[in-house]
């Protein structure tokens, strides 16, 4: 299916967006490490009846990043204002789920229901888990050495836990690679603008009482597939659903598998 590109004035920021479909709105937000494109798979297999849009946050892709303090959430209800969508299902992967709970959390009105991909469990006891890699990683992003940085963060997130590089398909590697490494240059200055929810998310999770599905790659990390049990738990229709063969980003690995677990989400919570 074709999508329409565009722009959303959010503050001083023009946020960039994408959009397919015609219907009730579906709104995906990206993950930290990426962009827009990691939702690729799903604006090209829109099912009749809904819309679509993906959007980059600030710093990230297509958006801007002008010096001026924002919240993440502001600028996903100002893309909806644009294209004149007045709730909608929002669909977040790990920073992204975060900012759906906030936007649940700050304008409840208008989030019909959560998908939460490979998301943190506010609040929750999560036992800690430190990647092999991240020594490295740190010590190559205070180096300045953002190509290294976004190789490490590959193995991080796309070969993820308990698989080897050479099973996970390159083309897939190479994209993350690309995404996050136009990524790490703002990061710095994202984490100086950007504004918490207050009150924190950790201290209000239980006000959201929506539908919700959790979603996690079976090679995520330990601590983030131990989160989505907890939220499966405690915010959730069932049990977490679980992607084969795919780790933080599962809408790119298996977009098949995905979809489907999507698509009867959105059928289902359609009907109510």
């Amino acid at each position: 299916m074709s999508t329409t590109a565009g722009f959303a004035p959010s503050g001083g920021a023009r946020i960039a967006y994408e959009t397919a479909g015609e219907g009730a709105g579906v709104l995906f937000i990206h993950a930290g490490v990426a962009d827009r494109r990691m939702w690729r798979h799903q604006l090209s297999a829109v099912p009749d009846g809904f819309r679509f849009v993906s959007l980059d946050l600030r710093g990230h892709g297509a958006s801007e990043l002008p010096d001026e303090t924002f919240t993440n959430h502001d600028d996903v209800l100002a893309v909806m204002d644009h294209l004149g969508i007045p709730d909608a299902v929002i669909v977040g992967c790990s920073m992204g789920g975060g900012t759906a709970i906030d936007l649940g959390l700050a304008a409840p009105s208008r989030v019909t229901a959560l998908v939460l991909v490979g998301s943190g469990a506010p609040g929750a006891d999560i036992e800690e888990y430190e990647s092999p890699q991240w020594p490295e990683i740190v010590a190559s992003y205070e180096s300045g050495d953002f190509d290294r940085v976004a190789e490490l963060d590959a193995e991080v997130w796309i070969v993820g836990y308990g698989r080897e590089k050479d099973s996970v398909d390159p083309s897939v590697i190479a994209e993350l690679i690309e995404m996050d490494r136009a990524i790490l240059t703002t990061e710095e200055r994202r984490d100086e603008l950007v504004v918490a929810l207050d009150p924190p998310r950790a201290d209000r999770m239980g006000e959201l009482s929506i539908p919700a599905l959790i979603v996690v790659g079976e090679n995520d990390l330990p601590n983030v597939r131990q989160s989505a049990d907890h939220l499966a738990a405690t915010l959730g229709e069932g049990p977490a659903v679980v992607i084969p063969n795919a780790a933080h980003l599962p809408s790119l690995e298996q977009p098949d598998v995905f979809n489907q677990a999507l698509l009867g989400f959105l059928r289902r919570v359609s009907s109510e």
